[in-house]
């Protein structure tokens, strides 16, 4: 933009701004500067990758006000475990988010060892629909159901699928079962999803086969040493056997405003801008919600390099 205002150095001949209105044209600087701003930071508001994070009772009571203004835009809760729990968590944590603006879905946790083969997991499923089946209905505010599949802890000890029996092929049905069953049952009153399947990069790797890759993938991939993630450019370093990822669960264990210490919280960022987000894991594909446009508290979200006042890159906790 050409200045009328001649640069310094330059010989004035003739007094053309009297200080009433200079002070005009400062306030009319004032005026556009406010302008272009909303006019900005909206548009890098949606070229952003948004970033969600998932609860369960394990996050205790949250106030989804101050998460929904520290910038994160949408969520996972815990609905269901196996065929016999419920987490007690799940209205309050659904309903709260909604009611400040976050779009939220029902996840359920398979126990894949106590529920075996596709039978199993077609029970599973069905456990699942009868306590989310709200969420899954209500367009326009929720996201696609998930299963989140990886190594089952008992007494301390984890252990794989192998223990309790699978193969690779075995293990990929009973995911491909829980997943149909779940389509099915929203099919016939009406709904269309495509569930979200919840893993670690290296158990995908391990237990998946190319039939699973029909789902949307959730990659969860851990940097806890440096160097440290950057969710906004960065990205899991395997996603087999999909051929990207949808959803990166890029870090496990973190304060987030919202979830009173010593309560943390997993964090998620979607690989997409808003609107793919809502294209993508939205149930209908539109919502009535936007972006947001704050960062989270000590981070700015607008820019990649930006290490904010936590000490690390994009928001990651200085170690």
């Amino acid at each position: 933009m050409k200045s009328s205002i001649p640069p310094a150095g330059t010989l004035v001949t003739e007094l053309h701004y009297s200080r009433s209105s200079a002070r005009l044209s400062l306030a009319w600087l004032m005026v556009l500067s406010v302008a272009l701003e909303l006019l900005i930071v909206p548009e890098r508001a949606v070229a952003q990758r948004p970033v969600g994070i998932d609860v369960s009772t394990f996050q205790g009571s949250i106030d989804w006000a101050k998460v929904k203004a520290s910038g994160i835009t949408f969520a996972w809760a815990r609905a269901s475990e196996g065929v016999g729990y419920t987490d007690p968590t799940i209205t309050i944590n659904e309903t709260n988010a909604v009611t400040a603006g976050v779009l939220i879905g029902a996840y359920h946790h398979g126990r894949f060892d106590l529920n075996t083969g596709t039978l199993g997991a077609s029970d599973e499923a069905n456990y699942f629909w009868g306590v989310a089946s709200n969420y899954i209905t209500g367009a326009g505010s929720y996201l696609m159901p998930m299963v989140d599949l990886e190594n089952i802890v008992i007494s301390g000890t984890s252990y794989d699928p192998g223990h309790f029996g699978y193969t690779k092929t075995t293990f990929s049905q009973w995911a491909n079962a829980w997943c149909q069953t779940l389509s099915n049952s929203a099919a016939a009153v009406g709904v269309t999803i495509k569930p979200v399947i919840y893993c670690s990069s290296s158990f995908a790797t391990t237990w998946f086969d190319s039939t699973v890759a029909q789902w949307t993938p959730w990659i969860a991939e851990w940097h806890s040493t440096n160097p440290k993630p950057l969710p906004q450019s960065d990205a899991p370093a395997s996603t087999s056997p999909w051929s990207t990822w949808t959803v990166w669960q890029y870090i496990n264990g973190t304060p987030t405003p919202g979830i009173t210490a010593p309560n943390v919280a997993d964090q998620d960022i979607f690989n997409g801008n808003w609107s793919s987000l809502v294209t993508t894991l939205v149930i209908g594909g539109a919502s009535r919600f936007g972006p947001s446009v704050v960062g989270r508290v000590g981070f700015n979200f607008m820019d990649p390099a930006d290490t904010g006042s936590s000490g690390g890159p994009q928001g990651f906790p200085a170690s």
